[in-house]
């Protein structure tokens, strides 16, 4: 009885489908962003719970342009660690360290780095949205020119 139950055992672990791995997503566009959108969040700050909604609408508004949204988190010394190195990593610490209060959404020039503006939970998701299309017309004014 042993040996039956053991080759059953067996049998339906050969025919068992294999566990699923991760599986692959195709990865649409290419290039590198213009912007940069990016908040000082921490768990605990109720602006950076109402920018979620808001920002959420603002990543629908400019989803076909080139715009990384990035969350820098500052809840505790780990996460805060985390994201100095980020800040670090996108050449923008200079404006992690000098605006790093919660619920600040940073709007950065992706080349050069510069800040070129601050929003809050005061400003509407069509009001951020109407900003960042204005910066991005800017630059694309500018590298015209340049050219």
């Amino acid at each position: 009885m042993l040996k039956y139950v053991l080759t059953l055992t067996a049998l339906a672990l050969l025919l068992a489908p294999a566990p699923t791995l991760a599986g692959t997503v195709p990865v649409e566009g290419e290039g590198d962003p213009a912007l940069y959108v990016v908040k000082v969040h921490a768990d605990w700050c109720g602006s950076c719970t109402a920018l979620v909604p808001i920002l959420e609408e603002v990543q629908v508004g400019v989803a076909d342009h080139p715009v990384l949204f990035v969350q820098l988190d500052v809840t505790d010394s780990t996460l805060t660690s985390q994201a100095r190195l980020l800040a670090a990593a996108l050449d923008v610490e200079d404006h992690f360290k000098a605006n790093n209060k919660t619920g600040l959404v940073l709007l950065i020039n992706a080349q050069d780095h510069t800040l070129l503006e601050t929003v809050t939970k005061q400003n509407s998701a069509s009001e951020i949205v109407g900003k960042i299309k204005t910066h991005l017309a800017a630059q694309t004014k500018q590298d015209e020119s340049a050219e």
